[in-house]
């Protein structure tokens, strides 16, 4: 693993490469968003307080898992990628959330074949994200976000589209999930929606031989071969391929997660990451505590955020 420094200076340097690429169509992306109702993130404040949540990315254990996650569907919230949504649908799983990141993702392959069925699905739009995913859909609903970065480039999209919700950039949607949910950056550790645990599941960021390079898909379209940049082995001895890029979003998440002590657990054993608790997905999907208690304990903490802003100001003033 890098040293703090260095993947700091990776991290600026990406940001960098990716504005200069991207920021026309981001810019695009941004203004049509502005015709949209702009609401506020803070309707999911603590919403998870006593229910775990499965953050369902696209990696071959999300396959692996997809017949457990179906058996204990109700016990979870869901939180889907892009690319994984339409496989939970496949199977019968309707998924509370759908976060979409990037500018150009798929919308016929993705999105299109699917899109009777999101009327219990809140679309996470990033305001920079392809449209096309915006005006369709029977989404239960849509709330927008931007993204904050190294560039200070939110205030420029933010203009643009005229939304204020902002997370922390992720190097890749399904470390974006992560960052959805908890909300943490350099100026404040929390666990915005409340989850009492987050559980992953297709965080692989590598592929075995024997297994595949995405849930349901063999090769990625030939990028088993060409991504195999780097061999390493999982804890029960099994040959691992990642790329550059998988390393980096897994080296990445690992710092998020550990920084801010953030109760995720991994629920592929054959992963590079494993920075967090590891433990099979049966054993942890059937948790809950107390949720008949959450609409009280929600309500508590609202009121402690009210009193602790109103001390605030009271300080301000005197």
């Amino acid at each position: 693993m890098k040293s703090n420094k260095d993947h700091s200076l990776d991290v600026v340097a990406q940001s960098k490469s990716a504005y200069n690429q991207w920021a026309p169509q981001w810019r695009e992306h941004a203004k049509a968003h502005s015709k949209f109702i702009i609401k506020p993130m803070n309707d999911f404040k603590n919403i998870g307080i006593g229910k775990a949540i499965v953050s369902a990315a696209n990696g071959y254990s999300l396959e692996v898992g997809m017949e457990t996650l179906k058996k204990y569907r109700d016990n979870v919230h869901i939180l889907a990628c892009d690319k994984s949504l339409g496989h939970l649908i496949n199977h019968g799983i309707f998924p509370d959330y759908c976060m979409v990141c990037d500018a150009n993702v798929n919308y016929i392959k993705y999105l299109k074949p699917f899109e009777q069925y999101l009327q219990n699905t809140v679309l996470f739009q990033n305001a920079c994200g392809n449209p096309q995913w915006t005006v369709n859909g029977n989404w239960k609903d849509i709330y927008f976000f931007i993204n904050k970065d190294v560039l200070h480039s939110e205030h420029e999209f933010a203009g643009l589209s005229g939304c204020k919700n902002f997370i922390a950039a992720g190097t890749n949607v399904s470390n974006a999930m992560v960052v959805l949910l908890t909300q943490c950056d350099d100026t404040i550790r929390q666990n915005y929606f409340g989850y009492d645990k987050i559980i992953l599941l297709g965080y692989d960021y590598s592929w075995r031989s024997d297994g595949k390079y995405y849930a349901y898909d063999k090769d990625g379209t030939g990028k088993d071969k060409y991504m195999k940049h780097i061999y390493s082995l999982a804890p029960g001895g099994e040959v691992l391929y990642t790329s550059q890029n998988l390393l980096f979003s897994c080296e990445w998440l690992g710092r998020y997660i550990g920084a801010f002590k953030l109760p995720t657990v991994q629920c592929s054993r054959h992963s590079l990451f494993r920075q967090c608790h590891v433990s099979d997905l049966e054993s942890q999907i059937e948790y809950q505590y107390k949720p008949e208690d959450s609409s009280k304990v929600i309500s508590l903490l609202k009121t402690r955020d009210d009193l602790r802003a109103k001390t605030k100001e009271l300080e301000k003033e005197i």
